[in-house]
């Protein structure tokens, strides 16, 4: 746990960026903690090809839809 001045936090905000998953960082004032700031791990889901198609509107075995095609029919 690493502990910073106020005034050096927002001075060198990069210090979060050196923080490895888990570890905390507390932000002092006037001697006393005033907040602390927890680093976590990078657990974004990824989208895949199977997860996109999982969440897709519509009936997957149905025919392809032609998007160019249905714009040249707007056009006419």
């Amino acid at each position: 746990m690493k502990s910073v001045t106020t005034r050096e936090f927002y001075h060198n905000a990069g210090l979060v960026d050196g923080l490895l998953a888990g570890e905390q960082l507390v932000v002092t004032s006037n001697g006393k903690p005033k907040f602390s700031v927890t680093r976590i791990a990078d657990q974004r889901p990824r989208m895949t090809t199977k997860k996109a198609r999982e969440s897709a509107f519509g009936n997957p075995a149905a025919s392809k839809f032609d998007g160019v095609g249905f714009l040249k029919t707007l056009k006419k």
